[in-house]
């Protein structure tokens, strides 16, 4: 008994004395490789068909075509392929020389011989380890023998790069798995901890953004800035995304950074794995949780995800299509994530009788969860009602899509850096803010269509939402990204005050406009106008060689007079009778000589586009122009 009142440390923690060889046992390690061999052989066996067993069947095609290129397009494509044999092996391998700490007996038995506790770690550490590095160095020896073989060169480089990527995989995914392992007792919780700790970052982070796209008033995703950070903590994504090939004529391998960065990941999760196994306690074995003071983390962690990913999914099930409101998620959350911390608690004390003695941990949690709904639905932070002083904002990107006309001005993407330009931006986005009670949450809404009285043969919107993105760069660093969806309607757009109206003034500026069609399609000045189209209903009109300057300079003057390119937030009748069927298309050649290829700018005529029009006129064209409205009767 202990008299100074602390808890006596188990007999089985402390190390054993070194008596025949403390950090490293040869005949444990080989007994390892003999008593799992079905692991390393599989992995062996699929590199083997991959690699050399692809060289020798693609033989008389090196021969004849590809020669010795066609190894260095090989092998370096083929690098990616191992981040997914990692990835499953690396458990295997972990489940397979750490097995005895899931069994009392074995656990007991193993602790009982003459070794170390850093050497059995360090042992069967190694062991697992080498179930992938000598594979791949027999891989790669067999693929050497295999060029010789074929006889058309040798790629070396491209060999020693494969080889050594697979090295780094496997340190990584295996180290991890190693890590996973020292924290549970129970061989069948250890790849579920594994595979759940790899996609525990996106896929939370993914639901996240789910549930702040309806908490969140204006939320986007990407809002929060932790992309980047959530794709570093998910391996399997980084990888994928970055190692692979520069593409031809060299081949060059990418991601040498991640590689790098994994790498030492791998060791140093193989450092922590040696600490947490000299204190882990023998008697944990069967324990989902072997380390005490993660079990709290365990819980409550099991509690949030079913909450996030189980509430989300009930709540998808049953109110998605039939309301936004926030309120019935945050039910299902609360069912859901009290039902997952006790089944924790279950699974921890091996027990369905954990309700008496846990219930005000689950409530605790349920407050927890309510006060964070609560704070994000009335906007304590502060989120949603923030609007930026024009003078933080150094530029800011204003995009409304799939504006009318479709032309080569309707993609509604405005980048605006004046300060007047941002001033009024942000105008718009208070009155947007202020209105936030009559807004929409998605496209659609408010969406109305009536019978036109001019063409019975087509309707006319009269209310609609129209998609509206602001992207704010600040000039003390750092970006503030809102989205929503504006109502539209006649009334609206009278309304000089409306969300809707200020965002028609703004992407029918003529200044705006002018950019839009032109120097946003990457048009620069002194560009040569190789030649012009009309579309009509009859196919394309060209236009004639000697007209090809003043048509432009017609254009670029009825855009910058506000004359030709309105755009409208609704498919309305001034719409249809204002805006032709027919698309004047320019096609010209970038100049300069690191722009060395055509491009081709398209613009709706309109009724009101007087320049435009009388060089139309002279090309004898304004006889082929049709309203869109006539075009569709």
């Amino acid at each position: 008994m202990n008299w100074e009142g602390k808890t006596m440390r188990s007999e089985t923690l402390s190390s054993k004395p070194c008596r025949v060889c403390g950090w490293f046992n040869f005949t444990l390690f080989q007994k390892n490789l003999t008593r799992f061999w079905p692991v390393w052989t599989l992995y062996s066996v699929l590199w083997f068909l991959i690699l050399p067993t692809n060289f020798l069947t693609s033989r008389d095609r090196i021969i004849r075509h590809e020669g010795a290129a066609y190894y260095r397009e090989a092998v370096i494509d083929l690098i990616p392929s191992g981040i997914f044999l990692s990835l499953f092996f690396g458990v295997l391998a972990a489940m397979a020389v750490f097995s005895y700490l899931y069994n009392s007996r074995a656990a007991g038995m193993m602790h009982a011989l003459p070794i170390r506790r850093e050497g059995l770690f360090l042992t069967n550490y190694l062991s697992g380890l080498c179930f992938f590095l000598l594979p791949i160095g027999a891989v790669a020896v067999l693929t050497l023998l295999v060029q010789v073989y074929i006889g058309v060169g040798l790629d070396l480089t491209a060999l020693f790069l494969w080889t050594w990527c697979q090295a780094m995989f496997s340190l990584f995914f295996y180290s991890f798995a190693v890590f996973c392992a020292m924290f549970t007792g129970n061989i069948v919780a250890l790849p579920v901890f594994y595979g759940v700790l790899n996609a525990l970052a996106y896929g939370l982070y993914l639901l996240f953004s789910a549930m702040a796209d309806l908490f969140l008033f204006g939320y986007y995703g990407g809002t929060i800035g932790m992309d980047h950070l959530i794709v570093w903590l998910t391996p399997v994504i980084r990888l994928g995304r970055t190692v692979g090939s520069s593409g031809a004529p060299d081949y060059r391998l990418t991601g040498l950074l991640s590689i790098f960065v994994y790498a030492l990941a791998g060791v140093v999760l193989a450092a922590l794995s040696a600490a947490l196994y000299h204190r882990r306690h023998i008697e944990t074995a069967g324990d989902v949780v072997a380390v005490s003071w993660v079990k709290p983390i365990f819980k409550y962690g099991v509690a949030f995800c079913s909450a996030v990913a189980l509430g989300t999914f009930f709540w998808s099930l049953f109110f998605l299509a039939s309301t936004n409101s926030a309120w019935p998620l945050l039910l299902f959350m609360l069912f859901t994530g009290v039902w997952g911390y006790f089944v924790a608690e279950m699974l921890m004390r091996k027990s369905f009788r954990v309700f008496r003695k846990s219930w005000p941990g689950g409530a605790a949690f349920a407050l927890v969860l309510v006060l964070a709904a609560g704070a994000m639905e009335f906007d304590l932070t502060g989120f949603e009602s923030r609007v930026p002083q024009a003078s933080q904002v150094a530029e800011v990107t204003l995009e409304s899509y799939s504006l009318s006309p479709l032309d080569s001005g309707g993609y509604g993407c405005y980048r605006l850096n004046r300060p007047e330009d941002i001033a009024r931006v942000a105008a718009l986005h208070q009155a947007v803010v202020r209105s936030k009670a009559d807004l929409p949450d998605e496209q659609g809404a408010y969406a109305s269509w009536i019978p036109s009285a001019a063409y019975p043969n087509w309707d006319i919107q009269i209310s609609g939402t129209q998609h509206l993105r602001l992207t704010y760069l600040l000039k003390g660093g750092g970006t503030l990204i809102r989205q929503y969806w504006i109502p539209v309607d006649e009334d609206l757009l009278k309304n000089e005050a409306s969300p809707a109206a200020q965002l028609d003034r703004l992407i029918n500026d003529p200044e705006q406009i002018l950019f839009q069609y032109f120097a946003s399609n990457g048009c620069q000045e002194g560009d040569p106008l190789l030649s012009a189209e009309l579309s009509t209903l009859d196919g394309p009109a060209v236009i004639p060689t000697d007209l090809l300057e003043e048509l432009l300079d017609a254009i670029q003057s009825d855009l910058a007079e506000g004359r030709l390119g309105r755009h409208y937030l609704l498919d309305s009748e001034e719409r249809y009778t204002n805006c032709y069927f027919n698309d004047i298309t320019l096609h010209f050649a970038a100049a300069g000589a690191d722009r060395r290829y055509d491009y081709t700018v398209t613009i709706t005529v309109q009724s009101t586009a007087g320049a435009t029009l009388k060089v139309l006129e002279q090309a004898g064209l304004t006889e082929t122009l049709v309203t869109k409205g006539d075009s569709m009767w």
